[in-house]
């Protein structure tokens, strides 16, 4: 999958997770930082060009990976914020971002070690080629559909609109 598929994926999967909470200014940035953060994991594929001896879809795409950049951006966040609420809004944001990368990516034909270090089994569901340009524009679509309807609904633009059609 590539960003535009894993960044869409992430606001699809966010923003519906966040539905379930009170709306929020806060809320919004989790949203929209995970997504920024869910192509992360292929600082691999970068790091692969200027010589570095990585595999894709190795160590960079694992649980383990996404608990570092949970911790690295709650640990970010704390210090510029100095409160525990920003350190857990930097974690949360990290840990989804790369953790929906992963989910993104085990829709692939490429197998991987999610859970490592924790299991060394290995995903692929075979359902899309990472490359494929409807599959990455249709998530990219869904989440962007996802995340208006969380705003709309929070902010309660969509109940004026209901009640002004229905």
């Amino acid at each position: 999958m590539y960003a535009k598929g894993h960044s869409g994926l992430t606001l699809f999967i966010m923003s519906t997770i966040m539905m379930f909470f009170p709306y929020s200014e806060n809320g919004l940035i989790i949203i929209v930082l995970s997504a920024s953060l869910s192509a992360l994991p292929d600082l691999d594929l970068k790091w692969q060009r200027q010589g570095i001896n990585i595999r894709h879809r190795g160590p960079t795409h694992s649980i383990l990976a996404a608990i570092i950049a949970g911790i690295g951006f709650g640990f970010l966040f704390w210090y510029g914020y100095k409160t525990w609420i920003w350190g857990g809004i930097g974690f949360f944001s990290g840990f989804m971002g790369v953790t929906s990368h992963l989910i993104g990516d085990a829709f692939t034909h490429h197998a991987f070690k999610p859970l490592w270090p924790f299991s060394n089994r290995e995903i692929a569901l075979h359902l899309t080629r990472a490359s494929n340009k409807a599959v990455n524009e249709g998530l990219a679509t869904l989440g962007t559909l996802a995340f208006m309807l969380y705003f709309l609904n929070g902010t309660g633009v969509l109940t004026d609109l209901l009640n002004i059609f229905l």
